[in-house]
């Protein structure tokens, strides 16, 4: 497994790392870094690799489950794990606040970009991670609980290093926090927003990441895209995302799933029979469960889904 830390003061992590036996680590200072001072000595272990560099950009391989590191000159490395350290996470925000006139592209899973995932201001799990940019993680990155100082910085190293060791140990390919801990740590933080008291962050938990190699990530539904809702007296476009399954139990075909909206509005759940229908297929009863976190709206349904099965 190799670790690719980009940016200055990579030091300490370097050491953790290499303390939990991840010693493939190679350090990348960007050229603006000023050089460690003469004379300066090492606590441990010799220092892991270091190339004064301009990285010129992240892309996350979906296939291989790499970052793909462009340097100039058009020379790409791979790397299994990115860490970027503070001033390089700084450099990755959007501009119009301050920051640099030109951002470190970073591009995660689907295309998506760290900056358009930042527009609206830095969203992080603990400052450590971000979901929908896996096996990237965050040193003293954007965050509200003080990331310069000492104590919270030594968390975060025990946190990237707990993770990283726990996807070599599983033998995983790729570590990615939950978007539903994503969005429930931010929810709470916006609870105590007027509370500006130092806290500390709590030990890793299983549930925070998914850990997880190609062969599980198989579409975990049998279809998404357009559909219509139809209640009485109103029709909703909606990007529906379904599955099911057969119950040997009763004989039934039971299917579910998540509507999202298109223009913005979606119902309230209701008793009253639904009618869901996909382009080119007639339209099957259902019944509108509760609204999720996010304000989507989870649906299920007994019988002949709206979706087309080879056998049911």
């Amino acid at each position: 497994m190799t670790v690719a830390i980009i940016g200055a003061d990579a030091a300490p992590l370097a050491r953790a790392l290499r303390a939990a036996r991840v010693v493939d680590v190679v350090v990348y200072e960007l050229t603006a870094t000023p050089p460690r001072r003469p004379g300066a000595r090492w606590r441990t272990d010799p220092p892991p690799p270091r190339q004064g560099v301009d990285v010129l950009g992240l892309d996350f391989d979906e296939q291989a489950d790499q970052w793909l590191i462009q340097l100039p000159g058009g020379e790409r490395i791979v790397a299994d794990i990115v860490v970027l350290t503070a001033d390089t996470v700084d450099a990755s925000l959007p501009t119009g606040r301050g920051r640099p006139a030109r951002p470190l592209p970073v591009t995660g899973r689907d295309g998506r970009t760290l900056d358009a995932a930042w527009a609206g201001g830095p969203i992080t799990f603990r400052g450590i991670a971000v979901h929908g940019f896996p096996n990237l993680f965050l040193l003293g990155g954007p965050g509200p609980l003080a990331p310069h100082r000492h104590s919270h910085r030594r968390t975060q190293i025990d946190h990237i290093t707990t993770w990283i060791s726990a996807l070599r140990r599983q033998s995983g390919t790729r570590v990615e926090v939950r978007a539903s801990t994503q969005h429930e740590y931010h929810r709470r933080l916006a609870l105590r927003r007027t509370d500006t008291r130092p806290r500390r962050l709590g030990g890793p938990k299983p549930h925070h990441f998914d850990i997880t190699v190609a062969a599980d990530r198989h579409p975990a539904h049998d279809y998404q895209g357009p559909a219509l809702l139809d209640l009485p007296g109103a029709e909703y476009p909606v990007i529906a995302t379904l599955a099911g399954h057969a119950d040997p139990i009763d004989g039934r075909y039971h299917w579910y799933g998540r509507l999202d909206p298109v223009d913005g509005s979606l119902p309230e759940p209701t008793r009253s029979t639904a009618l869901l229908a996909l382009p080119g297929h007639r339209p099957a009863p259902a019944r509108l469960t509760e609204r999720d976190p996010w304000g989507n709206l989870r649906i299920t349904g007994t019988g002949a889904p709206p979706y087309p099965l080879e056998q049911l």
